[in-house]
C-alpha cells in the first residue's frame, strides 16, 4: 500500500507536536511528510535534522499531497491558503488555525476536505487531547485516516464546528487556566518554607495525579472535591477562602470570555489578510 504524502505548512510549535507525534507512533513515516516556512528558518532547519522531515522547494510541493496541514498562526491564514490554494490536487486539509472556519478556508481552497482540529498544549508530550470536527464531503476513510494521525498526539473528541470556538476555551486555554491557579499555590507553598523546586514538584504531581483519579475513577470534579473535603477539614477552609473571593464565578466567566474571544479572532482573521510571517 502507497504511503500517504503529507504537507505541513508552517514550523512552529504544533508543528512539531503534530511531526514528532505522528512519526514516533509509525503512522506516518518521516521521508513522507514535507515542511514549508517562509520565515525562522532555524525552526524548519531543527525539524528536518530532529525528525528527517523533507524541506519543501516551494509550494508546488504540495501538488502530491494527501494531507495539507496547515499549522500557523491564524493571522497567517489568509496568506498560507492564497499560496498553497494554485497548487492543491483536491488533497485533505487538516486546520490547526484558532477561529479560523472551515467555510473560510473551502472558499479559498474549492474542491479540499477540510479538517478542523483544536489540540491543546499537552499534544507536544503526546498527552494532550484535540477536538475536531470534519466538514462535509469527508469520507470515512478519511475520517479514520485523520483520527489515527490526532491519537498520536493523545485523545480525539469529535464535535460539531459550532463548539469549536468552546473547546478552544476549555481545552485549548485550559493547560494556561490552570498553570494560572498553580502559580497561587506555587507562591503560597513558597511562604509556607518549600523551595520553588520541591513546591513545584509537589504541586505537578498533585494536578497529574487528580487529573488522573477523576479519568480513572470517572467522578465528576465536584464529586472528587467532596470526597477530600471533610467537615471542618483545611480542604474545606481553604474552599471558603475561594467562595468568599468568588472564584468559582470568575473562573465560569475566564471560559466564556476565551470562547468568545476565539470568535471574535476568527472574523477578525477572515477579514483582514495578515502582513505577518507564517510559523512564528
Amino acid at each position: 500500500m502507497a504511503h500517504k504524502q503529507i504537507f505541513v505548512i508552517g514550523a512552529g510549535a504544533m508543528a512539531e507536536a503534530f511531526i514528532r507525534g505522528v512519526t514516533k507512533a509509525g503512522v506516518a513515516r518521516p521521508q513522507d511528510i514535507r515542511v514549508i516556512n517562509r520565515s525562522r528558518v532555524e525552526r524548519l532547519t531543527k525539524l528536518v535534522q530532529q525528525y528527517g522531515v523533507q524541506a519543501a522547494a516551494s509550494w508546488s510541493d504540495a501538488t502530491g499531497a494527501d494531507l495539507v496541514v496547515l499549522a500557523v498562526k491564524p493571522a497567517d491564514v489568509t496568506e498560507a491558503l492564497r499560496l498553497a490554494a494554485p497548487h492543491l490536487n483536491r488533497p485533505l486539509l487538516l486546520s490547526f488555525a484558532a477561529g479560523v472556519n472551515q467555510s473560510y478556508i473551502a472558499d479559498r481552497c474549492p474542491g479540499v476536505g477540510t479538517v478542523r482540529a483544536m489540540p491543546n498544549l499537552p499534544v507536544s508530550v503526546q498527552c494532550g487531547v484535540t477536538a475536531v470536527a470534519y466538514g462535509p464531503g469527508v469520507s470515512e476513510v478519511d475520517r479514520a485516516y485523520v483520527f489515527e494521525l490526532l491519537s498520536a498526539l493523545g485523545d480525539v473528541v469529535e464535535i460539531p464546528e459550532h463548539l469549536m470556538d468552546a473547546a478552544t476555551a476549555v481545552s485549548g486555554s485550559g493547560p494556561g487556566f490552570l498553570s494560572y491557579f498553580l502559580e497561587g499555590m506555587e507562591a503560597a507553598a513558597i511562604r509556607l518554607g518549600f523551595s520553588p523546586e520541591l513546591a513545584r514538584k509537589l504541586l505537578v504531581k498533585t494536578m497529574a495525579g487528580t487529573a488522573l483519579t477523576l479519568s480513572e475513577w470517572g467522578v465528576s470534579p465536584e464529586t472528587l472535591r467532596q470526597r477530600v473535603m471533610s467537615p471542618k477539614g483545611t480542604t474545606e477552609a481553604g474552599v471558603k477562602q475561594l467562595d468568599a473571593g468568588y472564584v468559582r464565578g470568575y473562573v465560569y466567566e475566564a471560559v466564556l470570555a476565551a470562547a468568545a474571544r476565539s470568535a471574535e479572532m476568527g472574523k477578525a482573521y477572515q477579514l483582514a489578510p495578515s502582513e505577518s510571517n507564517q510559523g512564528d
